[in-house]
């Protein structure tokens, strides 16, 4: 496996080909057990993400920042920041700066570690446009 198998596995964003246990917050890859996302424990008080109406429009304005390594083995590989929104309820990729739009490979990933099926619902909500 070589970084770009990583990226394409991640790019597919297939929920179903990943193992997931909550209590440590990581995704083990079915396919190779090598490979793992591991979501970093959040901190609620420097990890607090404000500042971006997308974020915050929601019943539950508070939003936090969510980190997600992804490593092979033992070697980290690559780090994506999302931002969780309306108490924790979804998950969602950032816009690039002063748009509301995310890649395709952003929100791929984002499915990967959507375990409360949220995210298509919560993208429209915040007005969010997937692009390629």
């Amino acid at each position: 496996m070589n970084y770009n198998n990583v990226m394409e596995i991640l790019a597919s964003g297939n929920q179903s080909d990943w193992l997931f246990d909550d209590e440590f917050g990581s995704y083990t890859y079915k396919h190779d057990l090598n490979l793992r996302i591991q979501r970093k424990e959040i901190d609620f008080d420097f990890d607090k993400f404000s500042g971006e109406e997308w974020a915050t429009k929601h019943p539950d304005s508070q939003a936090y920042k969510s980190i997600y390594d992804i490593y092979y083995n033992s070697s980290r590989l690559e780090r994506k920041i999302l931002v969780s929104v309306d108490g924790f309820r979804a998950t969602l990729p950032m816009p690039a700066i002063n748009t509301n739009k995310i890649t395709s490979a952003e929100y791929k990933f984002a499915k990967i570690v959507d375990h409360h099926g949220s995210l298509d619902d919560y993208i429209d909500r915040s007005q969010l446009q997937v692009v390629s």
